[in-house]
């Protein structure tokens, strides 16, 4: 691969080529179907803990030890991609997601649900670094915007549809889980095959990479680091929020759904602004947007009708900050470096993932309807401290 030159500011700048339609294809579809089966345990797992008597805190620990799976992992990866293809490493996490999937349906303990959520975020990992590596090195600058607005679209995607199998098959004797499970397995039979076809191949990651990128772009990790905290609390605790607020666990799926809606359907819009705006203009202004929304929902009654589209908003705020560092990362670095990028995003999203639902479940237990608050400080913060970014 040709080395990319670099920039005055100190970023690798890429060399324009054309996008590899099958590889960016094979990812999203990949991504979008492997979201389906996300989707559904982020609210599913809440729920039955919630249901046992688990406490809002444990719960939001709960959530904590799958990101903490899923940063510490970082540091294994690249001791995996030497003897495996990027595809490979991918069909590889998708199996042991299912491992861990069957795990939730068998086992019974809440350490052993803990000991599965830290596993099931460690092969989580391997699919998103590499997907996103992969994707970043298939794609023309001048169409990366939209692609990873694609991107972000088919994963958001399969958060919607996924939370809406919980009325079908409940929350009782595992059928969900087991539904999961068969669904991922199918997964990487078909991406094992649709692979083949794939011109690019991103660049193997190093352990000693990570550090120079953290150095060469700590806002746009920052930016990573706001959307994990954010994110995690919101696809992990607004099942909480709604039923300490008095729905039932319909209602409260439903909800979870419409906030993923709402990462969907912007995807398009924010794709095209990303090729046509400044990217950090377009990233702050959802951080503003996140703040305002989950304010407002912090405020209102939990079932009056305006929360519906402030969720959907707020789940398109929430998304456009990743859709925005990925069309960044994508920009500004090539090689190696872009896929040291995408290890050290799992690692920013980790950090924030953790210390979002500790810092938002305790909230909730001292203080329920306050869980939202967390998001709220963060995002707002986060918009001031980035203003300088062009």
């Amino acid at each position: 691969m040709q080395r990319p030159e670099r920039s005055q500011m100190g970023y690798e700048t890429p060399i324009e080529h054309d996008t590899d339609l099958w590889s960016v294809v094979t990812v999203t579809v990949g991504i979008t179907v492997f979201s389906v089966a996300q989707g559904l345990t982020y609210p599913l797992i809440a729920l039955i803990l919630a249901e046992r008597g688990v406490s809002d805190a444990m719960i939001g620990l709960n959530a904590a030890a799958y990101i903490a799976g899923l940063g510490l992992s970082v540091f294994v990866v690249p001791t995996i991609s030497r003897y495996l293809r990027a595809s490979q490493v991918i069909v590889a996490g998708l199996l042991g997601t299912a491992l861990a999937i069957t795990g939730f349906a068998l086992a019974g303990s809440l350490f052993a649900w803990f000991l599965l959520r830290f596993f099931m975020g460690a092969c989580v990992n391997a699919i998103y670094v590499f997907g996103e590596a992969w994707l970043n090195a298939a794609t023309a600058d001048t169409v990366r915007g939209r692609v990873s607005g694609l991107y972000s679209a088919g994963m958001s995607a399969g958060f919607v549809v996924g939370p809406l199998a919980i009325p079908l098959f409940g929350t009782a004797n595992g059928w969900a889980f087991a539904c999961c499970a068969l669904l991922l397995s199918a997964v990487a039979f078909v991406l094992a095959l649709m692979a083949r076809r794939a011109r690019v191949e991103p660049d193997k990651p190093k352990l000693s990479d990570l550090p120079a990128f953290i150095k060469a772009s700590p806002a746009l990790v920052s930016l990573v680091l706001l959307f994990g905290f954010v994110d995690v609390i919101a696809l992990s605790l607004t099942p909480v929020f709604m039923t300490n607020a008095g729905a039932d666990s319909g209602t409260a799926a439903v909800m979870f759904a419409v906030l993923c809606a709402g990462m969907v359907l912007a995807q398009p819009i924010l794709g095209l602004l990303l090729d046509r705006l400044n990217r950090w203009q377009v990233a702050r202004l959802c951080l503003w947007v996140s703040a305002f929304v989950f304010l407002m929902l912090s405020l209102l009654p939990v079932l009056y009708p305006i929360i519906w589209p402030l969720a959907a908003l707020g789940g398109a705020a929430i998304s456009g900050l990743y859709t925005a560092a990925l069309a960044i990362l994508g920009r500004e670095h090539r090689g190696q470096m872009l896929v040291a990028g995408a290890s050290v995003f799992s690692l920013a999203y980790a950090s924030g993932g953790v210390i979002g639902p500790a810092i938002a479940g305790s909230v909730s237990t001292a203080t329920p309807g306050l869980v939202f608050v967390p998001i709220v400080v963060a995002s707002a913060c986060g918009a001031v401290l980035m203003r300088a970014q062009r």
